[in-house]
């Protein structure tokens, strides 16, 4: 059972917040003093600290910094409650590290939904981490399916690609550049690709390591690609116009069905009270585009909408990409040539050591895993995140 702290002096939230998550299967202790919460968990093991902002004698502000002086508290979730919509007072709040800023008024239901995300997204970085040590990491949104296939078929390498998309997990078996297999739950493997191919939300592993299966994808590179890459355009046609896919949308009061198809009905019965957009693509029975495009369609008649609270995403989005950005110390292309003297070798250099100066050393090591908890991650010993423009060098070093 997970632990959560309320840190607030206002009952009127604490209390309903307090009986909403304890019927999720959280423990809750509440506390409306900062000092005293402090006093009381220093020597406790609490999963996650919700702290109101505006507070007397201790403002959540000194009482963030406070814990996370405490070594037991360095990388413990934290999320700050305020009434202050200005997005400076937010950005400011932000920029210290908290893992998200949840504004008053709020929906009960919002909140327990976006502890859940959190802990789901934190589960995959420890699955992450503990990923063998030679591959490299990274974000679907920077690299997709399509770019790592050609990649490593470019260096003619065996490796297990490991994807993840919220809550589903894929693999894809490449030997000696070729895609031989792919699993996804219970779909057939070519039907498996095709899904992961569409996967802009979520992060991959590549393990290089040789692959002893059988052949159960008999398309060859250059035709998967193609259609990979058509796929990604359909998907990204059908996506504009949509909010982001990590938007929070609703049911409206429309009732009338009449202009509604049997699979728009279907999509609307399926839903819960609230859904994240990729949650509702992955729950319809669909192939993935129709899916995207049946959510498209409800939200322009009106039977979807978005939450008021989704302004945040933007923001989250908006400020780890700027620390991402500020964290490199060394340039594009010295990082990109690191990368491939580790994993892009050619065979007859595999016994060879590559040399890496101890400040080389330290900036792998010092690498951020995760950018949406912007402080006090846990690091990284053997993992190296590419971006796009990391790839194309790559790609160009080897063709």
């Amino acid at each position: 059972m997970k632990k959560i702290v309320f840190v607030d002096n206002d009952t009127s939230y604490i209390v309903p917040l307090k009986t909403e998550f304890e019927r999720a299967g959280f423990e809750v202790n509440c506390w409306d003093d900062a000092q005293k919460a402090l006093d009381a968990i220093s020597n406790q093991q609490v999963d996650l600290l919700i702290c109101e902002v505006e507070l007397p004698q201790m403002d959540g502000h000194k009482f963030f910094k406070k814990i996370r002086s405490i070594d037991a508290f360095k990388t413990t979730p934290f999320i700050f409650l305020s009434s202050q919509k200005r997005v400076d007072d937010r950005i400011k709040s932000m920029e210290l590290g908290v893992d998200d800023y949840i504004i008053k008024p709020f929906s009960i239901e919002e909140i327990v939904a976006r502890i859940k995300a959190l802990f789901k997204e934190i589960t995959l970085q420890n699955d992450t981490n503990h990923q063998p040590d030679k591959g490299f990491s990274g974000n679907l949104t920077e690299m997709n399916l399509v770019d790592l296939i050609q990649t490593l078929e470019l260096g003619k390498k065996s490796a297990l690609l490991k994807l993840k998309h919220d809550s589903a997990s894929g693999l894809v078996y490449i030997k000696n550049g070729e895609v031989i297999d792919a699993s996804l739950e219970s779909l057939p493997p070519e039907q498996a690709l095709m899904r992961m191919f569409t996967w802009t939300i979520g992060n991959f592993y590549v393990e290089m390591t040789p692959i002893d299966r059988e052949r159960n994808i008999n398309m060859a590179n250059k035709e998967l690609i193609t259609v990979g890459l058509r796929r990604i355009n359909q998907w990204e046609q059908i996506k504009d116009g949509l909010p982001p896919l990590n938007t929070v949308v609703i049911k409206t009061d429309l009732n009338n069905s009449a202009n509604l198809s049997d699979d728009e009905k279907q999509l609307i019965v399926t839903m819960d009270e609230k859904n994240l957009i990729y949650e509702l693509v992955q729950k319809c029975q669909c192939d993935d585009l129709k899916a995207l495009e049946l959510i498209k369609g409800l939200l322009n008649k009106g039977y979807l909408k978005a939450t008021d609270e989704n302004f945040s995403s933007y923001t989250d989005n908006y400020l780890a990409h700027l620390k991402e950005v500020a964290s490199r110390s060394r340039t594009t292309s010295e990082r990109a040539v690191s990368i491939m003297s580790s994993y892009f070798k050619s065979s007859s250099d595999e016994e060879s050591s590559t040399d890496i100066s101890n400040d080389e050393k330290k900036v792998l090591l010092d690498r951020r895993r995760y950018s949406r908890r912007l402080h006090d991650r846990l690091r990284d010993n053997n993992h190296i995140h590419l971006t796009k423009a990391e790839l194309l060098l790559i790609r160009e070093r080897l063709s």
